[in-house]
């Protein structure tokens, strides 16, 4: 598993390098940045494929694995042969925290963010490694549908488009898809993470494992809980128009 975390981190990492001297390219806006903010540009776009990318792998194992909806059993089941798609889905996950945690690192971030990403780490390695509960792995991976809107409201924002229609779409679409992704998709989860604890798990799950990702899941849902505070106060500026007039 580390040779493909290490392969994806760098692939990942060239990806950027090669969007970013795209821009330079062909942006002179990009090019009068400093380095900082050219970074920056170079990783929105990153945001927009990259979660994509986990959310269909997600999906399609999800698809495949209908029966972990119902059945205990098969949620905490453990996978043998070759990588399934919700583990290489796990594994982008793993190998995208690594790569902004480095940009983190280089070019300052606030510690919600670290924490965050700290703690999707955490559970992506947890079920890699073991190899068990890849359900709840592409299930809290869903969540992550999120984050090309927001990616995208934030573009539309800085480049003037908060008087068009769309921008206002955009907006609501955002709010809507955290409120069910991030927080309502999540509280199912633990819901049905509970349930699985008060009836016993199968002997080959770790009580660690149980307790690192519960503990995560709920972290990310107190910061998601955070974080839609702000969102609200956006969404009803926008939506109210007082956005407009400040």
């Amino acid at each position: 598993m580390l040779v493909e975390l290490t392969g994806v981190t760098g692939a990942l990492l060239l990806q950027h390098a090669a969007v970013r001297r795209l821009l330079c390219r062909c942006s002179p806006q990009v090019r009068a940045l400093e380095v900082p903010q050219q970074q920056q540009e170079a990783n929105r776009y990153m945001l927009f494929v990259v979660p994509s990318a986990m959310v269909i792998l997600s999906c399609a194992f999800l698809y495949h694995s209908l029966d972990s909806f119902h059945d205990r059993e098969s949620r905490w089941s453990s996978i043998d042969g070759p990588t399934s798609a919700g583990e290489w889905a796990g594994m982008i996950l793993a190998s995208f925290m690594v790569y902004e945690l480095l940009l983190y690192a280089a070019y300052g971030k606030g510690l919600a963010f670290w924490v965050h990403h700290l703690m999707a780490l955490v559970i992506c390695l947890n079920w890699l490694v073991l190899r068990t509960g890849t359900f709840w792995g592409c299930a809290v991976l869903l969540t992550e549908a999120t984050t090309p809107c927001l990616v995208a409201t934030r573009m539309m924002k800085e480049t003037g488009w908060t008087q068009e229609p769309f921008y206002k779409f955009c907006v609501a679409c955002f709010w809507l898809f955290w409120a069910a992704a991030r927080i309502c998709w999540l509280v199912v989860l633990l819901s049905l993470f509970y349930r699985d604890i008060s009836h016993g798990l199968p002997e080959h799950v770790p009580l660690y494992f149980v307790a690192v990702n519960g503990l995560s899941v709920l972290g990310l849902l107190v910061l998601s809980c955070v974080w839609f505070v702000p969102i609200t106060r956006i969404f009803y500026q926008v939506m109210t128009g007082k956005s407009r007039r400040q």
